[in-house]
Protein backbone atom coordinates (compact mmCIF):
# COMPACT_ATOMS: atom_id res chain seq x y z
CA UNK A 1 0.00 0.00 0.00
CA UNK A 2 1.09 3.62 -0.76
CA UNK A 3 2.50 5.76 1.97
CA UNK A 4 1.63 9.15 3.23
CA UNK A 5 3.29 12.25 1.83
CA UNK A 6 6.51 13.53 3.85
CA UNK A 7 7.28 16.71 4.60
CA UNK A 8 10.98 17.91 5.68
CA UNK A 9 12.20 21.62 5.82
CA UNK A 10 16.25 21.93 6.43
CA UNK A 11 17.43 25.75 6.57
CA UNK A 12 21.04 25.99 6.60
CA UNK A 13 22.97 29.69 6.07
CA UNK A 14 21.43 31.17 2.96
CA UNK A 15 19.03 28.30 1.63
CA UNK A 16 16.09 26.73 3.14
CA UNK A 17 15.52 23.74 1.41
CA UNK A 18 12.08 22.05 1.32
CA UNK A 19 11.25 18.22 0.25
CA UNK A 20 8.26 16.30 0.13
CA UNK A 21 7.67 13.06 -0.35
CA UNK A 22 5.70 9.69 -0.89
CA UNK A 23 6.69 6.16 -0.80
CA UNK A 24 5.22 4.28 -3.25
CA UNK A 25 5.15 0.71 -0.47
CA UNK A 26 4.62 1.43 2.82
CA UNK A 27 7.96 3.92 4.75
CA UNK A 28 10.80 2.86 2.47
CA UNK A 29 11.48 3.83 -0.94
CA UNK A 30 14.35 3.80 -3.94
CA UNK A 31 13.89 8.03 -4.34
CA UNK A 32 16.18 9.49 -2.06
CA UNK A 33 17.65 13.19 -1.69
CA UNK A 34 19.94 14.63 0.61
CA UNK A 35 20.85 18.12 1.77
CA UNK A 36 25.00 18.93 2.47
CA UNK A 37 26.13 21.22 4.55
CA UNK A 38 29.74 22.25 2.95
CA UNK A 39 30.51 24.50 5.89
CA UNK A 40 31.19 27.47 3.84
CA UNK A 41 28.19 28.73 2.88
CA UNK A 42 27.22 26.67 0.03
CA UNK A 43 24.67 23.57 0.09
CA UNK A 44 24.71 20.71 -2.25
CA UNK A 45 21.39 18.97 -2.61
CA UNK A 46 21.19 16.03 -4.20
CA UNK A 47 18.18 13.43 -5.48
CA UNK A 48 17.81 10.81 -7.02
CA UNK A 49 16.22 7.45 -8.04
CA UNK A 50 16.52 3.71 -7.98
CA UNK A 51 14.69 2.10 -10.64
CA UNK A 52 11.72 -0.28 -8.68
CA UNK A 53 10.10 0.24 -5.25
CA UNK A 54 10.44 -1.29 -1.82
CA UNK A 55 12.50 -2.68 0.42
CA UNK A 56 15.17 -3.86 -2.26
CA UNK A 57 15.10 -0.25 -4.46
CA UNK A 58 15.15 1.18 -0.72
CA UNK A 59 18.50 -0.53 0.15
CA UNK A 60 20.32 -0.15 -3.12
CA UNK A 61 18.75 3.73 -2.40
CA UNK A 62 20.78 3.78 0.61
CA UNK A 63 23.85 2.78 -0.81
CA UNK A 64 23.99 5.03 -3.06
CA UNK A 65 23.61 7.72 -0.79
CA UNK A 66 26.75 6.63 1.31
CA UNK A 67 28.89 6.95 -1.67
CA UNK A 68 27.98 10.35 -2.50
CA UNK A 69 28.42 11.11 0.90
CA UNK A 70 31.63 9.50 1.05
CA UNK A 71 32.28 11.54 -2.58
CA UNK A 72 31.61 14.56 -0.81
CA UNK A 73 34.48 14.30 1.37
CA UNK A 74 36.74 14.59 -1.71
CA UNK A 75 35.13 16.85 -3.85
CA UNK A 76 32.64 19.61 -4.37
CA UNK A 77 32.32 19.62 -7.32
CA UNK A 78 28.69 18.32 -8.85
CA UNK A 79 30.85 16.19 -12.16
CA UNK A 80 33.21 14.75 -10.30
CA UNK A 81 31.11 13.48 -7.40
CA UNK A 82 28.58 11.63 -10.29
CA UNK A 83 31.89 10.30 -11.52
CA UNK A 84 32.99 8.95 -8.35
CA UNK A 85 29.24 7.57 -7.45
CA UNK A 86 29.68 6.30 -11.51
CA UNK A 87 32.78 4.53 -10.41
CA UNK A 88 30.96 2.62 -7.35
CA UNK A 89 27.99 2.27 -8.90
CA UNK A 90 30.11 -0.26 -12.17
CA UNK A 91 32.04 -1.78 -9.04
CA UNK A 92 29.01 -3.01 -7.58
CA UNK A 93 27.52 -6.45 -8.67
CA UNK A 94 24.19 -7.08 -10.53
CA UNK A 95 22.36 -5.23 -12.41
CA UNK A 96 21.88 -0.80 -10.97
CA UNK A 97 19.62 1.49 -13.12
CA UNK A 98 19.30 4.81 -10.96
CA UNK A 99 19.73 8.55 -11.88
CA UNK A 100 20.38 11.50 -9.91
CA UNK A 101 21.15 15.22 -9.98
CA UNK A 102 23.27 17.52 -8.10
CA UNK A 103 22.92 21.21 -7.40
CA UNK A 104 25.66 23.13 -5.42
CA UNK A 105 24.17 26.22 -4.27
CA UNK A 106 26.35 28.92 -3.80
CA UNK A 107 23.54 31.99 -1.69
CA UNK A 108 26.75 34.59 -1.42
CA UNK A 109 27.25 34.47 -5.32
CA UNK A 110 23.64 33.25 -6.09
CA UNK A 111 24.02 31.08 -8.34
CA UNK A 112 23.65 27.03 -8.72
CA UNK A 113 25.84 25.05 -10.37
CA UNK A 114 24.55 21.44 -12.03
CA UNK A 115 25.10 18.10 -13.28
CA UNK A 116 22.73 15.11 -13.79
CA UNK A 117 23.00 11.58 -14.74
CA UNK A 118 20.19 10.55 -16.49
CA UNK A 119 17.59 12.42 -14.08
CA UNK A 120 14.40 15.44 -14.99
CA UNK A 121 15.67 18.10 -15.67
CA UNK A 122 16.04 20.46 -12.93
CA UNK A 123 12.80 23.44 -13.01
CA UNK A 124 14.16 27.06 -12.26
CA UNK A 125 11.38 29.86 -11.75
CA UNK A 126 11.99 33.28 -11.54
CA UNK A 127 10.04 36.15 -12.20
CA UNK A 128 6.52 34.80 -12.32
CA UNK A 129 8.50 32.21 -15.38
CA UNK A 130 9.86 28.83 -15.02
CA UNK A 131 12.30 26.78 -17.63
CA UNK A 132 14.62 23.83 -16.80
CA UNK A 133 18.23 24.00 -16.09
CA UNK A 134 19.33 20.53 -17.54
CA UNK A 135 17.15 19.94 -20.38
CA UNK A 136 18.82 16.96 -21.99
CA UNK A 137 20.27 14.94 -19.29
CA UNK A 138 23.35 13.07 -19.32
CA UNK A 139 23.59 9.05 -19.14
CA UNK A 140 22.72 7.48 -16.28
CA UNK A 141 24.35 5.96 -13.53
CA UNK A 142 27.24 3.35 -13.72
CA UNK A 143 27.43 4.68 -17.69
CA UNK A 144 31.05 6.15 -17.92
CA UNK A 145 30.47 9.68 -19.66
CA UNK A 146 31.75 12.99 -19.68
CA UNK A 147 29.28 14.94 -17.32
CA UNK A 148 28.33 18.61 -18.17
CA UNK A 149 27.84 20.97 -15.43
CA UNK A 150 25.70 23.97 -16.37
CA UNK A 151 26.11 27.58 -13.67
CA UNK A 152 22.88 29.45 -12.91
CA UNK A 153 22.89 32.84 -11.81
CA UNK A 154 19.42 32.81 -9.31
CA UNK A 155 17.61 36.08 -8.53
CA UNK A 156 15.95 36.97 -5.63
CA UNK A 157 12.96 35.36 -6.05
CA UNK A 158 14.68 32.31 -7.73
CA UNK A 159 13.50 28.63 -6.51
CA UNK A 160 14.58 25.66 -8.04
CA UNK A 161 12.34 22.15 -8.27
CA UNK A 162 14.07 18.79 -8.28
CA UNK A 163 11.92 15.66 -8.83
CA UNK A 164 11.82 12.23 -9.76
CA UNK A 165 9.95 10.82 -12.56
CA UNK A 166 7.01 9.54 -10.19
CA UNK A 167 5.85 12.99 -9.78
CA UNK A 168 5.22 12.82 -13.77
CA UNK A 169 5.15 9.80 -15.30
CA UNK A 170 1.88 8.57 -15.89
CA UNK A 171 0.53 5.49 -18.01
CA UNK A 172 -1.23 6.44 -21.25
CA UNK A 173 0.26 10.05 -21.31
CA UNK A 174 3.07 12.23 -22.77
CA UNK A 175 5.68 12.61 -20.66
CA UNK A 176 6.65 15.86 -22.53
CA UNK A 177 3.64 16.61 -22.63
CA UNK A 178 3.11 16.27 -18.23
CA UNK A 179 6.72 18.33 -18.13
CA UNK A 180 5.70 21.08 -19.93
CA UNK A 181 2.08 21.00 -17.34
CA UNK A 182 4.64 21.02 -14.39
CA UNK A 183 6.50 24.01 -16.11
CA UNK A 184 3.22 25.58 -15.78
CA UNK A 185 2.62 24.77 -12.06
CA UNK A 186 5.55 25.43 -11.27
CA UNK A 187 5.55 29.27 -12.92
CA UNK A 188 2.48 29.98 -10.20
CA UNK A 189 4.40 29.23 -7.33
CA UNK A 190 4.51 32.27 -4.87
CA UNK A 191 7.95 33.69 -4.43
CA UNK A 192 7.97 32.88 -1.18
CA UNK A 193 5.61 30.16 0.25
CA UNK A 194 5.72 27.97 -3.10
CA UNK A 195 7.50 24.85 -1.92
CA UNK A 196 7.98 21.54 -2.92
CA UNK A 197 4.50 20.64 -0.83
CA UNK A 198 2.91 22.98 -2.82
CA UNK A 199 4.44 22.20 -6.07
CA UNK A 200 3.54 17.94 -5.14
CA UNK A 201 -0.03 18.57 -4.36
CA UNK A 202 -0.57 20.61 -7.09
CA UNK A 203 0.48 17.94 -9.54
CA UNK A 204 -0.85 14.96 -8.11
CA UNK A 205 -3.87 17.44 -8.41
CA UNK A 206 -3.49 17.15 -12.38
CA UNK A 207 -1.81 13.88 -13.02
CA UNK A 208 -3.56 11.78 -10.25
CA UNK A 209 -1.35 10.05 -7.22
CA UNK A 210 1.62 8.48 -8.34
CA UNK A 211 2.16 5.14 -9.50
CA UNK A 212 5.78 5.03 -8.25
CA UNK A 213 7.63 6.72 -5.47
CA UNK A 214 7.71 9.79 -5.78
CA UNK A 215 9.64 12.82 -4.72
CA UNK A 216 10.09 16.72 -4.97
CA UNK A 217 13.02 19.23 -3.10
CA UNK A 218 12.24 23.04 -3.61
CA UNK A 219 15.47 25.20 -3.25
CA UNK A 220 15.51 28.91 -2.81
CA UNK A 221 18.06 31.04 -1.70
CA UNK A 222 17.19 33.43 1.29
CA UNK A 223 16.85 36.83 0.96
CA UNK A 224 20.45 39.14 1.45
CA UNK A 225 19.54 40.23 4.92
CA UNK A 226 19.17 36.36 5.80
CA UNK A 227 22.70 36.33 5.15
CA UNK A 228 23.77 39.43 7.44
CA UNK A 229 24.32 39.57 11.19
CA UNK A 230 26.58 38.22 13.88
CA UNK A 231 25.62 35.03 12.92
CA UNK A 232 23.48 34.53 16.01
CA UNK A 233 20.60 31.54 15.64
CA UNK A 234 16.80 32.55 15.14
CA UNK A 235 15.83 31.47 18.30
CA UNK A 236 18.01 34.11 19.49
CA UNK A 237 17.19 36.70 17.59
CA UNK A 238 13.92 36.08 18.45
CA UNK A 239 14.09 35.89 22.30
CA UNK A 240 14.67 32.53 24.88
CA UNK A 241 11.18 30.79 24.20
CA UNK A 242 11.17 27.96 21.63
CA UNK A 243 8.05 26.71 20.97
CA UNK A 244 7.60 23.06 19.33
CA UNK A 245 4.83 20.58 18.31
CA UNK A 246 5.59 17.09 18.25
CA UNK A 247 2.86 15.03 16.22
CA UNK A 248 2.83 11.15 17.68
CA UNK A 249 1.29 7.65 16.89
CA UNK A 250 1.61 6.02 20.21
CA UNK A 251 1.45 2.53 18.22
CA UNK A 252 4.60 3.49 16.11
CA UNK A 253 7.93 2.82 17.46
CA UNK A 254 9.97 5.67 15.95
CA UNK A 255 7.27 8.27 17.21
CA UNK A 256 8.42 7.22 21.08
CA UNK A 257 12.08 7.21 19.73
CA UNK A 258 11.78 11.02 18.49
CA UNK A 259 9.98 11.82 21.81
CA UNK A 260 12.28 10.99 23.79
CA UNK A 261 15.25 12.75 21.46
CA UNK A 262 13.25 15.78 21.68
CA UNK A 263 12.81 15.47 25.52
CA UNK A 264 16.80 15.10 25.41
CA UNK A 265 17.09 18.13 23.79
CA UNK A 266 15.11 20.38 26.20
CA UNK A 267 17.19 19.14 28.59
CA UNK A 268 20.60 19.99 26.87
CA UNK A 269 19.97 23.26 25.02
CA UNK A 270 21.83 26.41 26.19
CA UNK A 271 20.05 27.45 29.49
CA UNK A 272 19.07 30.80 28.08
CA UNK A 273 16.53 29.21 25.77
CA UNK A 274 13.17 27.97 27.25
CA UNK A 275 11.64 24.98 25.18
CA UNK A 276 7.94 24.63 25.10
CA UNK A 277 6.82 21.52 23.81
CA UNK A 278 2.98 20.22 22.95
CA UNK A 279 2.83 16.52 22.55
CA UNK A 280 0.39 15.76 20.55
CA UNK A 281 -1.56 11.95 19.67
CA UNK A 282 -2.70 12.37 16.03
CA UNK A 283 -5.05 9.17 16.78
CA UNK A 284 -7.23 11.49 19.44
CA UNK A 285 -6.14 15.05 17.88
CA UNK A 286 -8.51 16.94 16.77
CA UNK A 287 -7.34 19.95 14.78
CA UNK A 288 -4.28 21.48 13.54
CA UNK A 289 -2.75 18.38 11.63
CA UNK A 290 -3.13 20.42 8.57
CA UNK A 291 -2.51 24.11 9.88
CA UNK A 292 0.93 22.40 10.35
CA UNK A 293 0.89 20.27 7.36
CA UNK A 294 1.53 17.17 9.39
CA UNK A 295 1.24 14.37 6.75
CA UNK A 296 3.42 11.72 8.56
CA UNK A 297 4.39 10.54 11.73
CA UNK A 298 6.58 11.47 13.57
CA UNK A 299 6.55 15.35 12.79
CA UNK A 300 8.08 18.15 15.31
CA UNK A 301 7.22 21.28 14.36
CA UNK A 302 8.89 24.80 15.61
CA UNK A 303 6.10 27.13 15.78
CA UNK A 304 8.29 29.98 17.61
CA UNK A 305 10.30 31.65 16.53
CA UNK A 306 9.19 31.84 13.24
CA UNK A 307 9.87 31.14 10.62
CA UNK A 308 7.92 27.28 11.08
CA UNK A 309 9.94 24.64 10.61
CA UNK A 310 8.65 21.05 9.94
CA UNK A 311 10.89 17.78 10.84
CA UNK A 312 9.45 14.55 9.59
CA UNK A 313 10.93 11.31 10.45
CA UNK A 314 12.57 9.57 12.80
CA UNK A 315 15.38 11.44 14.62
CA UNK A 316 18.35 9.63 16.42
CA UNK A 317 19.95 12.38 18.22
CA UNK A 318 19.89 15.80 19.99
CA UNK A 319 22.53 17.29 17.71
CA UNK A 320 20.82 16.01 14.88
CA UNK A 321 17.20 17.52 16.08
CA UNK A 322 19.16 20.58 17.07
CA UNK A 323 20.28 20.89 14.00
CA UNK A 324 16.89 20.20 11.66
CA UNK A 325 15.56 23.43 13.80
CA UNK A 326 18.30 25.80 13.58
CA UNK A 327 18.68 25.84 17.91
CA UNK A 328 22.03 25.93 19.16
CA UNK A 329 23.38 23.12 21.23
CA UNK A 330 25.99 25.72 23.14
CA UNK A 331 26.56 29.27 23.83
CA UNK A 332 29.58 28.82 21.09
CA UNK A 333 27.51 28.24 18.41
CA UNK A 334 25.55 31.87 19.05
Amino acid sequence: MPGRWRIQTIRLQGVLVEACWRPMEGDVAGDFHDVIDLRDGRAAIVIGDVAGYGPAAAHRAEDLLISLRRAFRTTNRPTEVLAEVDTWVASEPGDLFATMACALVDPAERVVHVASAGHPPIAVVQGGAAGFLNRIADPPLGIAAERRQISYPLAGDGALFLYTDGLIERRGTSLDENLLRLLEIAATMEAESGGSEALARRASGIFGQPADDATVVSVRVRPWAGLTGTGSSGAERSGREVRLRLYVDPRDLRSASTEAVARELQRVVPSRLQIDMEVINITAAEGGLETDGVMAVPTIVRVLPQPTIRVVGGIRSPTELARALHLPLSDEES
